[in-house]
């Protein structure tokens, strides 16, 4: 009975053991804003909600400091700083997402409005892009105070449905 009882702790402890993986996920902002030289705080709340939802599906999130850029060589540069810390921080995925700004005489706030938002999937292990999408036309209703918490879950969840194409 002895045998039959460590045999079956040995096998819950297994199986247990195999639940406990998951992937592990970092994530960079980049803003393009002309109007500012600081992280904007609409970055700041997409950037939470990002991290919250990823940690909704199951992932271990880590994200690099958000950043401002206004160039390609820019963004290439912060990319790559990004992944290096990814990679440092044994994550699975690294996720460069892009919020572009622009300030219109419709412009309703102090700040400029979300337009676009790029974002790129990459493989830490092999260096391979997964996917690279952007969501435009995004229309911000700032007389609704959950609005950019409903684009940035819009945005997890475009992101994880390509992670799941992928593994397929």
């Amino acid at each position: 009975m002895g045998n039959f009882k460590r045999l079956s702790i040995l096998t819950i402890l297994f199986f247990a053991g195999s639940l406990c993986f998951c992937n592990q996920i970092s994530f960079q902002i980049v803003q393009h804003d002309e109007s500012v030289d600081c992280v904007s705080e609409d970055s700041m709340v997409i950037e939470d909600s990002v991290l919250n939802n990823f940690f909704e599906y199951g992932f271990i999130v880590t994200n690099s400091d958000a950043a401002i850029s206004d160039s390609a060589t820019q963004d290439e540069k912060l990319y790559k700083i990004g992944q290096g810390d990814a990679f440092n921080g044994f994550s699975d995925y690294f996720v460069q997402i892009k919020l572009y700004y622009e300030r219109t005489e419709n412009t309703l706030s102090s700040t400029s409005d979300l337009y676009e938002i790029d974002f790129i999937i990459t493989s830490v292990k092999d260096g391979k892009k997964i996917a690279a999408k952007s969501i435009k036309d995004i229309k911000i209703d700032r007389t609704k105070k959950n609005n950019l918490a409903k684009v940035s879950s819009d945005l997890v969840y475009e992101i994880n449905k390509a992670l799941r194409a992928y593994k397929a």
